[in-house]
């Protein structure tokens, strides 16, 4: 995934992408941003900004805010979002963080450390941590793999009822979740060639960890059901799909 391929979709992202910001999802990120205490006198950095739908809350909150993206383009729309004097904006790639060491006092990520590759995600994670305070705090949103599974049981069930045969309700199911555009070991959603990363529970715990975090703490993002979700109405009475919001800090005895 490359800073051209978000360029290219800028004008067309809240079209494209299922945003944690739209009309109808509990969203945990603000209740945990209201819980900072001395907001007014810290500094946040909102990591992979986007467009900057967060942007205009953590100005009010926050006496510096970094908005850090790697695609020009969103950094330029997001400038139009939010007109607040302590808002700077900067053109850098998560995967090396380096001017921004030891600056933060929050860092905020939503859904952008979706690069496919585990390795690189791994280097995400200790770059972040190297950009917080001793007692940092770092509070960010990633896509669910548990949520596919979850939706993908939902619709074997749909289609079984409809069928009556396991076998081709379980075709169907596969064919409607596009089955073969996921790797579920690596958590990677393949759409013709724009890879993106989903994440179990126990392997972003596992990999915070190992990159050097701690105390975290784990909730959901849950999403109203719709079409925007790939679900029809046969879903609205069932529990709602999620995204993963994690808090935790960063270990003070690592370099």
């Amino acid at each position: 995934m490359h800073a051209k391929d978000w360029d290219l979709i800028a004008g067309r992202y809240d079209e494209e992408i299922t945003s944690p910001f739209q009309e109808g999802v509990i969203n945990p990120i603000y209740d945990a941003i209201r819980a900072i205490p001395d907001k007014q006198e810290r500094t946040v950095a909102d990591l992979g900004c986007g467009l900057g739908p967060l942007l205009p809350f953590l100005s009010k909150n926050f006496k510096q805010v970094f908005a850090i993206d790697f695609s020009p383009r969103m950094l330029e729309q997001a400038k139009r979002r939010v007109q607040g004097e302590n808002v700077s904006f900067h053109n850098c790639s998560l995967t090396d963080l380096s001017p921004f060491y030891h600056q933060f006092d929050v860092a905020v990520s939503v859904n952008s450390v979706i690069f496919p590759s585990s390795q690189v995600v791994n280097g995400i994670f200790a770059n972040i941590r190297k950009t917080l305070k001793s007692d940092g705090l770092f509070a960010a949103i990633f896509p669910s793999m548990e949520a596919i599974l979850y939706e993908a049981t939902l619709l074997f069930d749909r289609e079984l009822d409809k069928i009556g045969n396991e076998e081709k309700a379980l075709l169907a199911a596969k064919r409607i979740l596009k089955r073969r555009n996921f790797d579920f070991i690596s958590g990677v959603y393949d759409d013709h060639g724009m890879r993106q990363k989903f994440y179990y529970e126990f392997e972003l715990k596992h990999r915070l960890k190992k990159t050097g975090f701690k105390n975290l703490h784990v909730k959901k993002v849950l999403y109203p059901w719709g079409e925007d979700m790939g679900s029809s109405q046969d879903f609205m009475k069932q529990p709602r799909v999620w995204d993963w919001f994690i808090e935790a800090q960063p270990r003070t005895d690592l370099k």
